[in-house]
């Protein structure tokens, strides 16, 4: 077993088949396969403390039954604990079923991208990719721990067995790696290729770039007569061929398996179809909603600036009665010493204006703030940052936010305080009805015809996919005139062009002007808390996004483009994840 946020819907599953009384864990043993070393079992980022709390204390398995790598060994008895470990692992008869998740490097467990193939339950030092991945749970590198004890490969492959887990666009790439690409030591996953059981269990998003997916026709038959496979192909072709669209021959789609399509499509009324469907989909300012109420859903205060903040621009300057609602507060995304910094300001404020009782109480609060920052900073692995801490983080956060809202000039914006938004850290806790029941509220209040949310399933800490499933959830309730509902994405990747219903165009100005309001959100400029693997600021990402989408396009033959910001109109398309079950 493993610890992450792919398991957890896995956890809460078997949580539920086991309060329906469908299974019984009191004859099963469990194996962890990883726990940071020198972490205490109750660290709230342990594994011991993540199992306990999502799983084990919610069924009956019995504790000695239970087994997690103990990060508190002394280190010279180490290699005689993970022998041990081995030992209690044949001992029980050997490892029946194993779940885990694919690292966004391709890494299981702890093991590094160039764990051999005979290793086995070692002590490692991380590398910096699995330390990175830590940061959200523990606020920074700098207490992400620099080892840990974890399941060998060769222990994880005599597994009867294997189940491995894969969520999201972000891990996409290394899916594709690991399914179609060479055995290497430099992805763990590709190890299992020759396995005698191993099931790849993923979603959508994660199999997009499978070739089954990716370009289906290549594998087996494909539905022509649906649009977008015609339209995937032609840009898929395209993009391949580094030609424009209209440039296309017959002679390309022979060559690249697409016979059977230029059969019952004839070439020319393809391409004519293809183009023109694109073309129709670039939009400037006058040709979007006008005097409409629209909603903007944003699952972290900067989120609508980052990822359509020309669009939004451009609504309002459509006179549409534009709200802006930030779905969580963000909090976990503000460095300590942006506190720090406010509390001084604050302190300041009150000298200038002569508020004797409101300096000396901001003083006291500050010298309180610095002692908590200092006593994190010389814990090694990081503290839980207390109620007052998180308060102000999330003021700091609401100002930004409503700065943003000033400068765009929107006509109002909400913040909520969803519960699956407070666990404490980057794992949330799971969507309930009482969250929907929230955004609920909001669609019943403003009474929106036009709503805008987040799309983004590339969001490494999983907020925006709750946020996505809470207002799909809600939109479920309406029996009549439902909104219409458009997705956009975040700072990760952009939809393709022939995903995508909608572009919407922006100049040099403009995009300097979005850059602007993406400046609002001090605390996540420069070195954003929890940027992931990428070394670059969110505007910048935003901004190389919008640039190479107009590339893109461009490139299809469409000229005139600077930049573009994608959308989708949601048609259902996600209330169920599709999964995809493969054998490896």
């Amino acid at each position: 077993m493993c610890m992450g946020n792919t398991a957890l819907d896995v956890y809460r599953e078997l949580i539920a088949l086991y309060e329906k009384k469908k299974i019984d864990f009191q004859n099963v043993i469990s194996f962890n396969l990883e726990e940071y070393y020198e972490l205490s079992h109750d660290h709230i980022c342990s594994t011991h403390r993540f199992m306990a709390e999502n799983f084990f204390d919610h069924i009956n398995i019995k504790k000695e039954n239970i087994h997690i790598p103990d990060g508190v060994v002394p280190k010279d008895k180490i290699p005689a604990y993970c022998k041990d470990y081995e030992e209690q692992i044949k001992k029980a008869g050997g490892i029946d079923i194993l779940v885990t998740g694919i690292g966004g490097d391709g890494h299981i467990g702890f093991n590094d991208p160039n764990t051999t193939y005979d290793s086995r339950t070692r002590l490692v030092k991380l590398d910096d990719s699995l330390r990175v991945d830590g940061v959200p749970d523990f606020g920074d590198v700098k207490y992400v721990p620099e080892h840990a004890i974890t399941m060998g490969i060769a222990t994880i492959r005599e597994a009867k067995r294997i189940i491995l887990l894969a969520t999201g666009d972000h891990k996409a790439q290394i899916v594709r790696d690991a399914v179609e690409g060479k055995a290497m030591g430099n992805i763990n996953a590709t190890y299992f290729q020759d396995h005698k059981s191993t099931m790849l269990y993923l979603d959508q998003a994660a199999a997009s770039k499978l070739t089954r997916c990716r370009t289906p026709w290549l594998v087996g038959d494909v539905d022509w007569s649906q649009q977008i496979n015609r339209a995937r192909a032609v840009t898929h072709l395209a993009e391949f061929l580094k030609k424009p669209i209209p440039q296309l021959e017959t002679r390309d789609f022979l060559q690249y398996s697409l016979r059977d399509l230029i059969t019952k499509y004839p070439t020319e009324k393809l391409i004519d179809e293809i183009y023109k469907l694109i073309q129709s989909k670039i939009k400037k300012t006058g040709d979007l909603s006008h005097d409409q109420r629209v909603l903007v859903f944003s699952p972290h205060p900067d989120d609508d600036i980052i990822s359509m903040g020309g669009t939004l621009m451009k609504l309002v300057a459509n006179k549409n009665i534009v709200h802006c609602i930030y779905m969580t507060p963000g909090y976990n995304a503000v460095f300590d010493h942006d506190v720090e910094k406010f509390l001084m300001a604050k302190a300041f404020y009150d000298h200038a204006y002569g508020l004797k009782a409101e300096e000396e109480a901001d003083k006291k609060m500050l010298k309180q703030a610095q002692d908590f920052i200092k006593t994190k900073e010389d814990s090694k692995f990081g503290m839980t940052d207390t109620e007052d801490f998180k308060k102000i983080k999330k003021i700091i956060r609401q100002a930004e936010g409503a700065s943003t809202c000033s400068y765009v000039k929107v006509a109002g914006y909400e913040y909520m305080s969803p519960p699956f938004y407070e666990s404490g850290r980057a794992k949330k806790n799971p969507l309930t009805k009482a969250d929907v029941d929230l955004i609920w509220d909001i669609l019943q209040k403003y009474k929106p015809t036009i709503v805008y949310a987040a799309g983004d399933l590339t969001d490494p800490n999983g907020t925006h996919r709750l946020c996505l499933r809470g207002i799909i959830e809600a939109f479920q309730r309406y029996s009549k005139d439902a909104p219409e509902l458009w997705l956009y994405r975040g700072a990760w990747q952009e939809f393709h062009p022939a995903d995508a219903d909608l572009f919407v165009t922006m100049t040099k100005e403009e995009l300097a002007a979005k850059r602007e309001g993406i400046f609002r959100h001090q605390s996540q400029k420069d070195r954003p808390p929890q940027p992931g693997h990428s070394t670059k600021e969110f505007w910048q990402r935003a901004e190389e996004r919008n640039l190479g989408t107009a590339k893109l396009l461009e490139s299809y033959g469409y000229k005139g483009l600077y930049a573009l910001e994608g959308l989708m109109k949601y048609k259902g398309q996600l209330i169920a994840q599709t999964l995809y079950k493969l054998f490896l």
